[in-house]
């Protein structure tokens, strides 16, 4: 109970991280408003964003990881007599969620740093040059997906480990009362007859 306890606690430290650094990521993502031109060529600013937006996808992949290491193949749950129970159906339900609130985060995050950290990138359109920005949002729906990932993969974790306690307290079924057991004497055989009855007969 007490690992339990440590692990769900570590897992759900790293999506408040994660949650933390992508919404940090947003804050500080750079704005049309401090894009410069100069000589014809976009100039962005210096920003964290891209720093923010890395520890934000490692934090929720450790937190990943540690999981679905410590839950094991969840596939090969299936093959367990418990298999079609209501806690191994929300154990599933839970994994799925947490694997796809997972991708996009990790998605959103690693595009969003990318976007975000572009030099010189200029469109000339109109007898006009845009600058390219990263839109509003980005980051803060990653981070957002980001806490939802742990959430669900401590959920998936919890209801995992619930339903292979239940199944390992589970009371062994009686045989039905029926006891087996081996006579103490062998049972003597009606149709046979020692010598000595045989002699004592033929001679009365």
């Amino acid at each position: 109970m007490e690992k339990k306890g440590t692990l769900c606690f570590v897992v759900a430290l790293l999506g408040i991280i994660s949650a933390g650094a992508g919404f940090a990521a947003e804050v500080t993502r750079v704005k049309a408003s401090q894009v410069t031109l100069e000589l014809g060529e976009c100039v962005y600013p210096r920003s964290p964003a891209l720093v923010l937006s890395l520890i934000s996808a490692a934090t929720l992949l450790m937190g990943q990881i540690i999981i679905n290491f410590s839950t094991g193949c969840f596939c090969c749950k299936r093959n367990n007599a418990q298999s079609h129970s209501s806690n191994w159906t929300k154990a599933l339900c839970f994994y799925i969620v947490s694997w796809i609130t997972f991708m996009t985060a990790v998605g959103l995050l690693l595009t969003g740093a990318a976007l975000n950290d572009r030099r010189g990138e200029q469109v000339y359109k109109d007898g006009g040059i845009y600058c390219y920005v990263i839109k509003p949002g980005v980051f803060a729906v990653g981070a957002v997906l980001s806490a939802l990932s742990s959430i669900f993969g401590v959920f998936y974790y919890q209801t995992l480990n619930s339903k292979a306690k239940d199944a390992s307290n589970a009371p062994i079924p009686s045989q039905g009362g029926i006891v087996m057991a081996q006579p103490q004497f062998p049972s003597e055989n009606p149709g046979f007859v020692n010598g000595d009855a045989y002699n004592k007969r033929q001679f009365n």
